[in-house]
């Protein structure tokens, strides 16, 4: 077996993680989106009026739903340039990611 081969399918195996061991019920899709769409047009709003977007997002009070909050915090300050729509995208992938295994 070849190095890149071998490299893709331990790439392969990490990517199926708790998530993938079914897919995820239509509450925890709503969820994911209604979460990280608001949490976007938060940010987003947020640094075009120059203001700590982090001060701005509503903490919700779930700790699965913090981590995605935080992870969209941290890619909108590491990376301004991302429009709203990337930052839902990037929310949702994530919360979908990392849901926890009862959902």
């Amino acid at each position: 077996m070849r190095t890149s081969s071998r490299i893709l399918a331990i790439l392969l195996a990490l990517g199926s993680g708790p998530a993938a061991a079914g897919e995820p019920s239509e509450a925890v899709k709503r969820t994911c989106r209604s979460v990280s769409s608001q949490t976007a047009r938060t940010i987003a709003l947020a640094l075009r009026a120059n203001i700590d977007p982090a001060t701005q997002v509503k903490r919700v009070p779930d700790s699965w739903l913090e981590g995605v909050q935080a992870h969209m915090l941290l890619a909108a300050s590491r990376a301004p340039h991302l429009s709203e729509e990337e930052l839902a995208s990037l929310g949702y992938s994530h919360c979908i990611a990392r849901r926890p295994a009862d959902r």
